[in-house]
């Protein structure tokens, strides 16, 4: 069944027996797809919910669906992550955005880092960007049939983005100099002693993360942890990471 995603005011819409989509929805439910009267959809609420409709009519600018029932999202994870991506270059960080859902990562938070060669000439260059990132994980949420829309953020410098950590996080960063603590008894290790609701974990773009950038990390309480006795690429590190998380997890 087709997946589209609402925001909380349709939601609350819905609550009528009635939801009208805009926007593109409509040209790619009319136009892409070639969805009719009597079609099938369902529609991902940001509470969890999902309702499950029938296309009632379709207009040039919108879409009325009329909603047979609701229940609850079972894809979404037990144990939020959020991804900290060092920017990479070229079409990798796309690659990570859209690999990075699949796996249920809750948010991914773009940093500019010391050895990130990519630079955006103006804050509109970031704007840019990052609404491209935004499509890339709802198509990707869509795809593999997400209750929610991961946020990717605005780009932002690494040293500003440390202060926003939650407190109660399990914070991890991904070091390729670590030979002691593997990503695996870390985790063990908090979970012996706290109920793990939320991990962050930092990735650094091509050519690492500098000492003073995991300096900074360490000092805000992330822990070093090693991905294995190779050196991953950027692009394959927070895959493997959100993988190996899914697996602890169980989810």
């Amino acid at each position: 069944m087709r997946r589209f995603f609402i925001s909380k005011e349709q939601s609350e819409e819905a609550k009528s027996g009635r939801v009208v989509l805009y926007g593109t929805d409509v040209n790619h439910i009319a136009n892409v797809l070639r969805m009719g009267t009597g079609d099938e959809l369902l529609l991902s609420a940001t509470d969890g919910q999902e309702l499950h409709c029938l296309i009632e009519s379709i207009r040039s600018d919108a879409v009325v669906c009329s909603v047979s029932f609701a229940s609850c999202n079972q894809t979404e994870p037990r144990v939020s992550v959020s991804l900290i991506q060092g920017v990479p270059k070229g079409e990798k960080m796309e690659f990570i955005i859209q690999k990075s859902v699949e796996l249920g990562v809750c948010e991914i938070m773009p940093v500019m880092m010391e050895r990130t060669i990519v630079r955006f000439h103006s804050a509109q260059d970031a704007l840019k960007k990052q609404n491209r990132w935004q499509k890339i994980a709802e198509e990707a949420a869509k795809q593999c049939g997400r209750g929610i829309v991961p946020q990717v953020h605005l780009p932002e410098s690494f040293k500003a983005m440390l202060s926003k950590i939650p407190q109660d996080s399990l914070r991890l960063i991904a070091y390729e100099n670590e030979q002691e603590y593997s990503l695996k008894s870390r985790i063990e290790e908090a979970t012996k002693s706290a109920d793990v609701q939320h991990i962050c974990v930092i990735v650094g773009p091509e050519g690492g993360i500098s000492p003073e950038e995991f300096q900074w990390a360490t000092d805000t309480g992330f822990e070093s942890v090693s991905l294995g006795r190779r050196i991953l690429r950027t692009e394959t590190a927070g895959i493997a990471v959100l993988s190996a998380i899914r697996y602890v997890f169980e989810d």
